[in-house]
Formats: structure tokens, sequence, C-alpha cells
């Protein structure tokens, strides 16, 4: 990123399109998160929040994922139990 003498850095623009949910590697990367959150879904795939955000309720809908807690402007997720 060229700053040069303006002091501005070029904007990053995140996707708007949903990673496969079914891949071992879009799975395996929210697997290692300590904390799930829409943030950094939205870092980690490099999305879009407003994008990471309905990812991560189509994964809590599908029992994926299960909500854990939040404050007013923080969801906080777990990866759900595997049943056995």
């Amino acid at each position: 990123m060229s700053t040069q003498n303006t002091g501005r850095r070029e904007k990053i623009v995140g996707g708007v399109d949903i990673p496969d949910l079914k891949s071992k590697e879009t799975m395996g990367a929210i697997r290692g998160m300590k904390a799930i959150t829409a943030t950094a879904v939205a870092i980690r795939f490099n999305l879009k929040v407003s994008v990471a955000k309905r990812m991560l309720t189509d994964l809590e809908s599908k029992g994926v994922i299960e909500f854990v807690t939040r404050s007013t402007n923080l969801k906080v997720y777990k990866m759900a139990a595997e049943e056995s």
C-alpha cells in the first residue's frame, strides 16, 4: 500500500460471495477460531461484515455453530457439539 505524500492508503474492499460452507477448508478455518464473530470471519475470508453475518446466520440455522452471547454490537458463536 503506497502512502505517497498525502498519507492516504488504498481502501481494501471485501468480497460479497459466501465461501462454500461444505468445504473442508472453510469449516476447518471456522473450527480453528477460539471465538467466532462476524468480524473474525470477515477478516479470515476477506468478506464484508454484512456477508459474514449472513454466513454465520446460515451456519446457526443448520446447527453447525451455536450462539453464545451478545453485547450491543457483537454476537459470539461457538462450534456446536458433535453428536457421536
